[in-house]
């Protein structure tokens, strides 16, 4: 009996561990089911949120690229001519925002990051209205303070599809990217940089001469007949051929005089500047590499400067012979380039430093302001050279803008640079 009884109970015994242990293998495949699922549904968060950040990544490259391209595409030289239209302002708004929309299409890719239209691409008015008397050629053209440049701006082309929607929960997902580039044109100097140099012509044009306090030559050459609009206007450029044509175009033209050994203080004769201080040798023949490369930080250092700033008072020198040709030359290969070109009072102070083989005594000049000017033609007449100029509008991340309102708005120079 007592063996039957034991026998009985180990029965029971076993049959209640085989239950519990099929009760706790249960509970632990449906806890593993669970914690399964949700790592399937972390890992799909991450890779969502991961992909996510590397689209809006890229498609903020893109934006900022494409407000850069449209703020270039709206500065062209027509918004220097006298006289204007109000649809050429609307054309020029329309060729900004084509521009940045043509940009997104070709270097974006379209299965990843949504199409912008032209409604995607803003120009902020600008806020000062009026132009100051210094501010170059006036018209009633307007230049935008910024372009803005956002994907859907809160429309639905800007929803991204997510992946493993039915894990997260998660269908869409906005893309919510915005850039801006600022256009700014109130530069009171130009600073190199190490692989920068400042694209200005190392001659100056005479403009407020004044001796004794009197004016000698009026407002000046680059005044009277380039921002009075009284100048001839026999040639145009052409930016789609990049090639000088004959004709009218609205902007009139003025020709400068660049006499060998002469501090050109005549009313149509340039001034050569010194961007570097004298040496032993012939420095004369820097003006043709400033020409050609640009003034470099190293040469604006020798002299203790580490900025090319407006007013200031810059050193003059004689060219050679030699030099003047070489000058034409280089222009006659490249008509058409544009540059900063600087306005003087030529009224040169005592100070020398002694003089040159073939060139003048050096003296100093004051630049006033600062112009662009784009080469239309180069002659050769009697040893002077003689270059036609034409205003245009340049752009250049050498420039250092005023930060101090009301500033003196420049018609000619501009600095394009992302603002956010």
């Amino acid at each position: 009996m007592k063996t039957t009884a034991r026998r009985s109970t180990q029965r029971r015994i076993a049959l209640k561990n085989s239950a519990g242990g099929r009760f706790r293998r249960g509970t632990m495949m449906i806890w593993s089911i669970w914690l399964f699922l949700t790592m399937l549904m972390v890992a799909a968060f991450a890779f969502n949120v991961i992909w996510l950040s590397c689209v809006r990544s890229e498609a903020r490259r893109h934006a900022e690229s494409a407000a850069i391209v449209g703020g270039h595409a709206f500065l062209s030289d027509d918004l220097l001519r006298l006289r204007q239209q109000p649809f050429e302002n609307d054309g020029r708004a329309v060729r900004c925002r084509a521009a940045a929309v043509d940009y997104v299409r070709q270097a974006a890719n379209p299965a990843v990051i949504p199409m912008i239209t032209q409604d995607d691409v803003e120009l902020t008015p600008p806020s000062v209205a009026s132009q100051p008397v210094n501010s170059g050629i006036s018209s009633n053209a307007t230049v935008p303070e910024e372009i803005r440049v956002s994907y859907g701006k809160l429309q639905p082309g800007d929803q991204l599809r997510l992946f493993f929607s039915g894990l997260t929960g998660v269908r869409n997902a906005r893309l919510g990217v915005t850039a801006a580039a600022s256009i700014e044109h109130a530069p009171v100097g130009f600073q190199p940089g190490r692989n920068l140099t400042i694209p200005v012509l190392p001659f100056a044009i005479v403009d407020q001469s004044q001796v004794d306090g009197k004016d000698i030559n009026g407002n000046g050459l680059w005044s009277e007949q380039i921002e009075s609009g009284k100048g001839s206007d026999n040639l145009s450029w052409s930016p789609q051929q990049h090639a000088v044509d004959n004709g009218p175009d609205g902007l009139p033209e003025v020709t400068v005089t660049l006499t060998p050994n002469s501090a050109g203080a005549g009313p149509e004769g340039l001034v050569p500047l010194m961007f570097a201080a004298a040496s032993e040798k012939d420095s004369t023949s820097q003006t043709v590499n400033w020409i050609e490369h640009g003034v470099p930080v190293e040469d604006l250092q020798s002299l203790g400067l580490s900025t090319l700033s407006f007013p200031s008072t810059m050193p003059v020198v004689g060219l050679t012979n030699q030099t003047c040709a070489e000058v034409a030359t280089y222009l006659q290969a490249h008509i058409g380039q544009a540059f900063i070109v600087c306005l003087c009072n030529p009224a040169a102070s005592a100070t020398t430093s002694g003089t040159r083989s073939g060139s003048t005594a050096l003296s100093t000049v004051k630049l006033n302001r600062p112009v662009a000017a784009r080469v239309m033609a180069v002659g050769i007449s009697a040893g002077s050279v003689r270059i036609r100029l034409q205003p245009c509008v340049l752009i250049t991340s050498t420039a250092i803008m005023s930060a101090s309102p009301p500033a003196s708005l420049n018609r000619y120079i501009y600095s394009v640079r992302l603002c956010d």
